[in-house]
């Protein structure tokens, strides 16, 4: 304690000033003013007196005791049954003995003596005994004086080290007993502290904490290096050969920590030997090698069972240290990523993603893929940088890897044919030809896309022939955006057709020229002028009305015009200036595919740049695979086709769809890995496709009754036709009956075909394809129908007879006549009868009635009775009365209108 003034101890204790200076004077102490200083001395007195003055001795040096309540309360039950609340006070004491420092010191040294004497009682037995050996005298005695020298410096040492040890523990226990005194003294003086002292106090202890802490890493650091000197040491000792000292030091505790650190490190994992030094291999025996030997492998297993040390040990740390600082990475962010995935490209957990979307206000699971931007916030959001890439990027960078193709020399044009059906596009093109494919298609008409090169007198010329029935839309636009000139054929006995708008509109959407062939033109019917007027409503103005685009008029039949028309297209081939070069790998356009049972997968591509040959590695949509043969629009077996040739080739695992881009690559792995990439984008795009349709005939259906459904399963000849089909099928449904196609493919009709069919009851429909062996027989089996088709319209009539077949009848009512009541007389035996006019019509007593008032519905139900005077009649007709009784019905009044009617099946169609 330190002088203070009255006013600082009254403050300090918490007490009024005068009560202070009262219990001053009544310690026996001068008085004083509030301003004076009162001694360390004064204070003790003071303590003293106010202790005596409450009954307490004088305070015990030797210990302390430290009391503590608590209240509380607990539930009981009481004899009633109901709990009731009572107080617990719980009392503790703890009492803290001050040990007697003197005491202990004077014990130990009364021991140290006592083990003294032992050992010089031991060493002067000792030197008696050696005394009675036959040895000489002289070497006895130099023998007893080096053992008493050793013995006294073993005991010396063994002193010294006890009693750094005792120290060591005196001044270990003197701190503990002062810091305990310490914290008694906090403890009691914090009962009277006021708050600005607590501060101060709290103050004081964060900063010897801080300082302890401070002390005690700068300690564990020092050590720490220590302990790595010494291993450094050891270990280039015990490398070099030397001995290692075996000997372990009590007071250095990391001692054996190091001995077997130094004994990992000198171990061989490959031969699994201990490294000896060059002392032990240059042994002095063999016996004495191998004792050696043994003892030491003895002692390292012993010290490798041996504790490593301190905790702060390099020995005792792991080998694999985690990074400092943070591991940043470049994300690569696709326009679509699965939330798990990108998880695992910024190497977090999955729930760390999620958590940081939901911050953002997404709720996702793992499996779920979100866009590019929300991606990308996620990445900064959890300190990584996002790198946005495009979906396409696999395909972009096989692109690139194209070799340059040299120079570029004029190509023949692609010329494709639209316009209507039946108008004539194959047929000119059958006589620029020679040849009549027309007589061998189907019911006169296209059914898939045909390609042909022909060698005319002005060059080659490519051609297209679409087909031009309403469902072959998707074919017609494949064949817009492949060609590079347009002839829409039209009829000039039946003008503009819807097929025909359809072709415009495909032609100006791929910025592809129009060239006009009016055809049939021999016709007696044919009217030119309405021809070019309906174009020029559709937005063609050809040159003959002031327009750019030109018209040739031609005649399939007779050839007139044909040379014209060629003219045109050489001409306007000339103006595009058309080129590409044949050298470099091919890249072109897949037109048609299909399967063929003894041939497998067959396309027909149209090469747009490079040189196709067989055996290149070509790309095809999802698919790759080598070129094992090519044919031309003949059947004949050529070896490369240039730029504007259209050809069929084989070599692909299956047909690949109409529309994909083929490429020729040089490395399988490139190409293995473009095409899994497409699979997987089909395959997703099916599976979202599908979702979104289920989930729109789930909110479509709520609330409405099961709808009945057509289920087909589709097999077609080529990948054109079975994409036709299915989009014609599927748009036949309505809201009361549907089309579900189950199964589709290309190729022959399989027996897994027919079981799928007699699985979901699904109607076996082929197109242009034939049910094998198996197939035929399975469906005998089953009582499945086939049905082969080879005209596209004679297919989608069918099944619009089957979905008419599902839909419900129609009812139809139709009123018979009216009544209106006149007068009503009630009966306690036969109830409210009605007298009643027929006011329309005829009332038959077996038809449905309703019972209208004020022309509301009030009843609806049947006759009881229906009668003419006396006699029951079956009908009574217009302007005649008749007394007639409702069934079930009572309440019926005057002026209310008695209403016949019967109702009619009317059987749907579509």
């Amino acid at each position: 304690m330190a002088d203070k003034s009255v006013n600082e101890l009254a403050q300090q204790v918490g007490r009024p000033v005068e009560k202070l200076l009262s219990q001053l004077v009544e310690a026996g102490l001068p008085a004083r003013a509030a301003t004076a200083l009162v001694t360390e001395n004064e204070q003790e007195k003071l303590v003293a007196h106010l202790r005596q003055s409450h009954g307490q001795s004088a305070p015990d040096t030797t210990q302390i005791t430290l009391k503590r309540k608590t209240l509380g309360t607990a539930k009981v039950a009481s004899s009633s049954g109901k709990a009731k609340t009572i107080n617990v006070e719980v009392r503790k004491k703890h009492t803290f003995v001050k040990p007697d420092l003197a005491a202990q010191a004077a014990e130990r040294a009364k021991l140290e003596l006592e083990a003294k004497a032992r050992i010089q009682a031991s060493i002067q037995a000792s030197a008696q005994e050696k005394a009675q050996d036959a040895k000489p005298a002289d070497v006895k005695a130099a023998e007893e004086a080096a053992a008493v020298a050793a013995e006294k410096a073993r005991a010396e040492a063994d002193a010294k080290h006890q009693a750094t040890l005792d120290a060591m523990r005196l001044q270990s226990d003197k701190k503990n007993v002062e810091k305990k005194e310490v914290v008694v003294k906090k403890r009691a003086a914090k009962i009277d502290e006021t708050p600005e002292q607590k501060k101060e106090r709290e103050a004081e202890a964060a900063r010897l904490k801080a300082a302890e802490e401070a002390a005690r890493r700068a300690a564990a650091e020092a050590a720490q290096q220590r302990t790595l000197e010494q291993m450094r040491q050891m270990a280039s000792k015990y490398a070099d050969g030397a001995a290692p000292d075996r000997k372990i030091d009590d007071t250095a505790p990391l001692a054996a920590g190091l001995v077997g650190r130094a004994y990992e490190e000198s171990f061989d994992k490959e031969n699994r030997d201990i490294k000896r030094g060059a002392a032990t291999a240059a042994g002095a025996g063999a016996g004495k090698g191998k004792g050696r030997n043994r003892s030491g492998r003895q002692e390292e297993q012993s010290f490798r069972q041996t504790p490593r040390g301190l905790k702060t040990s390099q020995s005792n740390k792991h080998g694999f240290e985690k990074p400092v600082e943070k591991q940043v990475y470049d994300v690569q962010i696709t326009e679509n990523i699965v939330v798990a995935d990108l998880a695992q490209k910024m190497a977090v957990k999955v729930r760390e993603v999620i958590k940081t979307l939901m911050k953002m206000g997404e709720i996702v699971t793992q499996d779920q893929t979100i866009d590019q931007s929300t991606a990308s916030l996620v990445v900064e959001e959890l300190g990584h940088n996002p790198v946005l890439v495009s979906d396409t990027a696999v395909e972009d960078k096989l692109m690139a890897s194209v070799a340059d193709r040299g120079n570029v020399k004029l190509r023949p044009p692609v010329v494709t044919i639209m316009g209507h059906v039946d108008h004539g596009k194959t047929s000119l093109l059958d006589y620029i030809r020679r040849t009549k494919v027309a007589s061998g298609e189907a019911g006169g008409i296209t059914q898939h896309i045909g390609a042909y090169h022909v060698e005319t007198d002005r060059g080659v010329i490519t051609f297209l022939d679409t087909p031009g029935h309403a469902a072959f839309t998707q074919m017609r636009a494949r064949g817009a955006k492949a060609t590079d000139i347009v002839i829409l054929v039209v009829a000039a006995d039946d003008g503009v057709m819807p097929q025909t708008a359809e072709a415009i509109e495909h032609a100006k959407a791929a910025g592809t020229p129009i060239i006009v062939a009016l055809n049939k033109i021999d016709k007696e019917s044919a009217d030119p002028d309405r021809v070019l007027n309906e174009l020029s409503v559709k937005g063609v103005t050809t040159e003959a009305w002031g327009g750019d685009v030109p018209i040739a008029r031609v005649s399939a039949k007779t050839g007139a015009g044909i040379d014209e028309l060629l003219d045109l297209i050489s001409i306007q081939a000339e103006l595009m200036e058309l080129t590409a070069s044949e050298e470099g790998a091919a890249q072109g356009i897949v037109i048609e595919a299909r399967i063929d049972k003894g041939r497998g997968a067959v396309a027909s591509v149209l090469v747009q740049k490079g040189t196709l040959k067989v055996g290149d590695l070509l790309l095809a949509g999802s698919f790759y695979g080598r070129v094992r043969a090519m044919t031309d629009e003949n059947g004949k077996q050529v070896k490369s086709a240039g730029p504007s040739i259209p050809v069929e080739i084989l070599g692909l695992p299956d047909a690949p769809n109409a529309g994909d881009e083929i490429l020729v690559v040089s490395d399988e792995k490139k190409a293995r890995e473009v095409a899994e990439f497409r699979a997987d984008r089909e395959r997703q795009n099916k599976i979202d496709r599908q979702s979104a349709m289920r989930l729109e005939n789930i909110m479509a259906g709520m609330g409405k009754k099961d709808v009945p459904t057509v289920n087909i399963v589709l097999k077609a000849d080529v990948r054109g036709s079975l994409e036709a089909l299915t989009h014609a099928l599927n748009d036949l449904s309505i809201d009361d009956v549907r089309v579900q196609i189950v199964g589709s493919g290309v190729g022959a009709i399989t027996e897994s075909d027919i079981t799928l069919a007699e699985s979901t009851g699904a109607a076996m429909l082929g197109f242009n394809v034939r049910a094998d062996n198996a197939a035929r027989l399975k469906s005998q089996e089953d009582g499945i129908d086939l049905r082969y088709y080879s005209i596209i319209y004679e297919m989608i009539d069918d099944v619009k007879a089957a979905m008419s077949g599902k839909l419900a009848p129609e009812h139809r009512e139709n009123i018979l006549g009216i009544a209106q009541v006149r007068e009503v007389f009630r009966s306690s035996k036969f109830g409210a009868a009605a007298g009643c006019m027929v006011l329309e019509g005829v009332i038959h007593r077996n038809r449905p009635i309703r019972v209208l008032r004020d022309g509301v519905v009030v009843f609806q139900g049947e006759l009881e009775s229906l009668r003419r005077y006396k006699d029951d009649v079956n009908e009574v007709r217009a302007g005649m009365e008749c007394g007639l009784g409702v069934k079930g019905y009572k309440d019926i009044q005057e002026l209310d209108q008695i209403e016949v009617f019967e109702v009619h099946e009317i059987k749907r169609s579509l």
